[in-house]
């Protein structure tokens, strides 16, 4: 290979390696002779973020506690601790804010057979929320039952259960706005068929803490 010959073989060699040696900065291919010293490079820096959240919400206070100090449970209480409480025994104390009363079936119908009788419970006296109220069953198998224990309980002989049965007398003074504590079994489904997704006590024994008001006289029927 001649002098020329060779001279034109190293040039072409050498070219591509001086093209690669050109960078790309700023998104532009710069030449070798345009290119900048790392220390004459500029980093801007990017603006502070500061977000914008809203403020944190205040929650208000619960409506009730959920246990008083002797340990019972509101109503809001024992549903507030229902994986807890659910399917064990416990102890309410709340007020009566509903009784059930059968239905008055007149002597030429056929009328379907009335419910066992039950109440319902709430943390306030006036509670019309059937949300915020409590079933409770078990107390008595019927309303005659629970008439007699009334009866009984007027005279101040409360009514017994018949030997060998051991369950706690019926209650004869359990009246609307009477404040009980009331011990039982908080479950879903009662042995008797009454059924709450967010739970019905069945009855085990109670105490009265404040009885219930005199009922008021009915009004006088005005006569024609």
């Amino acid at each position: 290979m001649d002098r020329g010959s060779r001279h034109l073989w190293i040039r072409a060699l050498t070219a591509p390696l001086l093209v690669l040696g050109c960078v790309f900065l700023g998104g532009g291919l710069l030449g070798c002779d345009e290119a900048k010293p790392a220390a004459d490079i500029t980093v801007e820096r990017l603006p502070d973020v500061n977000p914008n959240l809203p403020a944190v919400p205040t929650l208000p206070p619960p409506p009730h506690p959920i246990q008083y100090p002797d340990q019972s449970y509101s109503v809001y209480g024992v549903r507030k601790r229902m994986h807890q409480t659910m399917d064990t025994e416990v102890t309410i104390t709340a007020y009566i804010v509903g009784m059930y009363m059968p239905p008055v079936c007149p002597e030429d119908r056929v009328c379907p057979p009335a419910r066992i009788p039950h109440i319902f419970l709430a943390d306030v006296k006036d509670e019309a929320d059937p949300y915020k109220r409590l079933t409770v069953v078990g107390y008595a198998e019927n309303q005659i039952q629970l008439d007699e224990a009334i009866e009984a309980f007027g005279r101040g002989r409360p009514l017994a259960r018949e030997e060998g049965d051991d369950r706690p007398p019926v209650p004869g003074d359990f009246g609307i706005g009477a404040k009980i504590k009331v011990r039982g079994r908080f479950t879903r489904v009662t042995g008797t068929g009454f059924s709450q997704s967010d739970g019905v006590l069945e009855y085990n024994g109670h105490e009265t803490v404040e009885p219930a008001p005199p009922a008021e006289p009915a009004a006088p029927t005005a006569r024609r």
